[in-house]
């Protein structure tokens, strides 16, 4: 696939052919990748001469034999190489030479990066990622890359290093590991093309601040805390559109001297307090002071074309907090902060997006009627009256039903559902809840107390429906919770801490471990039964699959596939980092990973048959109607519908194959880290100390 999408202009004309219509070809054209250049090869010979000349610039599908890639490819000018390529480049001059041309290499991440590699690498070279690569040096010399217009790296730095940089950079990004050079002054002032700079120095000195080129048009200081020292140095640069201060000493002085340019402005987690008023910033669009105390005043000086306001957490706002003139604004998100009608009464009607979650002081009096754009409200744990709820709906407007659960004084961290139809939950503390969610307010029915912090459910067979594994450290607790307290358990220790828990088709118990150990339970007997082992890494999912397998995802970015009765892995389902796993109605493992993507994978043929672009996915929950839940994309918990119906559905509609129509469910301030499916429809989640349940809309109908 192409850096950027791909225009029409530049469609192979044998690829609009064979798509039917330029559009068509577009599309086709931008979701392809070089992985997919063996089987395009093997249609038609004309075809193989038509990907052999595209200038494929993907960088997300490791190449692992760099000669042989640039043979299938001659027109490639971008690559991700994986470790084994980049570990045999200084010992194969055919590996450097094949690189010759290239625009974009990715290196991050691996350690065979080292100085004398830096030397080897072609000149031709425009974008180059060596960040996480903690081999360099600051002798590490890029001034012969010329051409060097983007570049991302972590190293340790000198004034030597800074120096040899190429002139021509528009792009530096200097990691977050060993920048301690910076906290000296260091010249930056010969990069005057320099137009993007992010740094994770958090120490930068003011003086290398300083010589930032005026025409600098993106600044990145996330988490610096020496801007007390020059708060006035953001007004020469008269030209910058987005700053990211969040997680810095930045204050109310910093924010009375940004230009008047200023686009975009994140600064979460840093230094205004009450007092903290904006200047007048006619070009802002989007602000972000979400926990800080930013409060009243800061709301009364925004600037009428702000488009998206987050101030989540903003302990300086009260119930007297008001809008002042905005009616540009489309996003607002306010959750978890002491608004109240006040704030209500004084949005704008062309708001479209609200997000008040969890504002205990708006009451049932509050109205929404004047806002006429409104098309999306997320007011979970938020008290509006039911008509109000009910005229946005009418409008048009989409309200996630839900009730809250309140129970724990610490983060909720693991659900699950007994076969007695109860939803279980645990923080933590240690502390367990069960609550009848059947009943009418979701009664809770008992408070267990665990010796410490649950990190994973499990709802065993047998007892009623009221047998309950809780894993705890680096131990396993199984005990019947059909019965008032106390509880009688069992303890099995893992050795390891517990990351993951799946009962087996045959009632045994699979924990997954920090150690990349599964051990396989006898829940009876409380013994060891077999160890899975072959992940390098902890095992932070675990999925049974239908034909009795069991999948296991790790950090070690692969999912395995194991034949428990013969405790032997038979096959490897390569991914990126794992983070969590679903098997869907149809047999097909959803596996959520750190690549922004939710991969879909056919077992039995070990094929990957889908992907959907969500962002890094930390929890999957399949509904049995074959729909897919999932929390990603900035605390957003989006609904899937990954049935076969819905993807012919989508195809026959011309878009890019593979596509899954999406519906966000509801968008909340804080990351959810459990979900749960109620056995009348409705979804679990956890946030915080909270439980929403949601209610989930039924599955679109196909004909």
């Amino acid at each position: 696939m192409a850096a950027a999408p791909v225009s029409v202009d530049d469609v192979p004309l044998l690829v609009v052919v064979l798509a039917g219509n330029p559009a068509t070809a577009a599309a086709v054209l931008s979701c392809l990748k070089p992985v997919d250049t063996r089987a395009l090869r093997q249609l038609h010979p004309a075809v193989a001469g038509t990907v052999a000349g595209i200038p494929w610039a993907n960088t997300t599908t490791p190449v692992v034999d760099v000669v042989r890639w640039r043979a299938a490819l001659p027109g490639a000018v971008g690559a991700r190489l994986a470790e084994r390529a980049v570990t045999g480049l200084l010992s194969s001059d055919a590996a450097v030479a094949a690189l010759a041309g290239v625009t974009n290499l990715d290196l991050s991440g691996y350690d065979a990066v080292t100085d004398e590699l830096i030397g080897c690498l072609p000149t031709s070279l425009r974008a180059l990622d060596v960040c996480a690569c903690y081999n360099l040096t600051p002798d590490a010399s890029f001034a012969h890359l010329t051409a060097l217009v983007s570049l991302g790296c972590s190293t340790e730095v000198d004034a030597a290093w800074i120096a040899g940089l190429p002139s021509s950079l528009q792009e530096l990004t200097i990691g977050s590991i060993s920048t301690t050079g910076f906290r000296s002054r260091l010249s930056l002032a010969h990069l005057s093309q320099l137009r993007v700079f992010r740094s994770g120095c958090s120490d930068m000195a003011v003086g290398t601040l300083v010589t930032l080129p005026p025409g600098l048009v993106e600044l990145d200081l996330m988490a610096c805390q020496n801007f007390a020292a020059a708060p006035a140095l953001f007004r020469r640069l008269h030209g910058l559109q987005t700053l990211n201060v969040a997680a810095s000493d930045a204050g109310d002085e910093v924010l009375a001297c940004l230009p008047p340019s200023l686009v975009c402005l994140d600064a979460h987690s840093s230094g205004p307090t009450r007092a903290a008023v904006l200047p007048p910033l006619p070009a802002l669009r989007q602000l972000d002071v979400s926990d800080t105390y930013a409060g009243d005043a800061l709301m009364g000086s925004l600037p009428a074309g702000l488009e998206e306001l987050r101030m989540v957490r903003c302990a300086g706002l009260t119930t007297g907090a008001k809008l002042g003139h905005v009616p540009a604004l489309r996003l607002l998100d306010v959750s978890r902060t002491r608004v109240g009608d006040a704030l209500v009464a004084s949005l704008p009607a062309g708001l479209e997006e609200l997000r008040m979650v969890r504002c205990g002081s708006v009451t049932d009096r509050a109205t929404l009627d004047h806002v006429d754009a409104l098309r999306a409200l997320y007011s979970m744990g938020t008290a509006l009256a039911p008509a109000t709820v009910a005229a946005c709906r009418a409008r048009g407007c989409a309200v996630p039903a839900s009730n809250v659960l309140y129970e724990h004084r610490r983060n909720v961290t693991a659900l699950a559902m007994l076969g007695d139809g109860r939803l279980a939950s645990g923080d933590g503390d240690g502390v367990v809840v069960l609550w009848n969610v059947a009943a009418a307010g979701s009664n809770t029915t008992a408070v267990l107390r665990v010796s410490s912090g649950v990190s994973a459910f499990a709802a065993l067979p047998g007892g009623g429906g009221g047998r309950l594994a809780a894993g705890k450290g680096s131990s396993v607790m199984m005990g019947d919770v059909s019965g008032p307290p106390p509880v009688r358990t069992a303890n099995f220790l893992c050795g390891s801490p517990v990351s993951a828990l799946a009962v087996l088709s045959d009632g045994r118990l699979a924990v997954g471990c920090d150690d990349g150990r599964v051990r396989v339970v006898n829940v009876d007997a409380n013994t060891a039964v077999a160890t899975l082992e072959g992940h390098s890494q902890k095992v932070v999912a675990l999925a049974v699959l239908l034909d009795g397998t069991l999948a296991s995802g790790s950090w070690d970015d692969t999912v395995r596939v194991w034949d428990v009765g013969r405790a032997v892995w038979v096959a490897t389902l390569g991914t990126c980092v794992v983070y969590c796993l679903a098997v869907l109605a149809d047999g097909r493992l959803a596996c959520g990973t750190s690549g922004g993507v939710v991969a879909l994978w056919d077992v039995g043929s070990r094929t990957h048959v889908g992907t959907l672009p969500s962002g890094p996915v930390q929890v999957l929950a399949a509904l049995p109607d074959g729909r897919l839940a999932s929390e990603s994309a900035g605390y957003t918990i989006q609904l899937w519908d990954t049935r076969p119906a819905a993807a012919a559905v989508v195809a026959a509609t011309g878009r890019a194959a593979g596509t899954v129509p999406m519906t966000v469910l509801a968008r909340v301030p804080e990351r959810i880290v459990a979900l749960a499916l109620l056995p009348d429809g409705r979804l679990a989640c956890s946030h915080t100390t909270d439980v929403f349940l949601l209610e989930v809309p039924p599955p679109a109908t196909y004909e």
